[in-house]
């Protein structure tokens, strides 16, 4: 298998897993108004080893995962694919633009494309209570980058990244 299947192989497993993970445990560790999104996590973490494209490819389908799991019975199923794609996409694009490789990178990048994610999403599909959904993207954020870094570590193993940082 060659390193690029590889590795787009080892990104939808990782969102599989983070799907079944969001519809089984999300609720059940809930705190107040946050609980953490898995799916955003993993999204955005797998897309600091992609390009552009990738990244798209990578939002698109955690968008889709997270639509048929969370979306509202009457709307925002097309604003969570669109929101996804687009920081998906734009953390693709930073390939080569800024060394990537890093666990505080990821963490940062968890907690950023969280917010980025969540605040397109409250754009394109606004909610009436805004404190509600403030507070409840902080707690979420805050969830996102505890688990960035296990779920980093994960997506390296699962697509071969060695301790150099190169796919092997």
């Amino acid at each position: 298998m060659n390193a690029e299947t590889r590795k787009y192989l080892g990104f939808s497993s990782a969102l599989f897993l983070a799907a079944i993970l969001q519809a089984v445990y999300a609720d059940a560790v809930r705190i107040k108004a946050a609980r953490p999104d898995f799916l955003s996590a993993t999204a955005v973490l797998c897309s600091l080893f992609c390009d552009a494209n990738g990244g798209a490819a990578v939002g698109f389908l955690a968008g889709l995962l997270t639509a048929v799991i969370a979306a509202p019975p009457h709307a925002g199923y097309g604003s969570l694919v669109v929101s996804r794609v687009l920081v998906c996409s734009v953390i693709g694009w930073l390939d080569d633009r800024m060394f990537r490789d890093n666990y505080l990178i990821a963490v940062l990048m968890a907690a950023c494309g969280t917010a980025s994610a969540g605040a397109l999403f409250f754009i394109f599909d606004p909610e009436i209570h805004f404190s509600h959904w403030a507070k409840s993207l902080a707690g979420t954020i805050l969830y996102n980058s505890f688990l960035a870094l296990p779920i980093y570590a994960l997506i390296r193993w699962l697509i071969g990244v060695n301790k150099k940082g190169r796919t092997s």
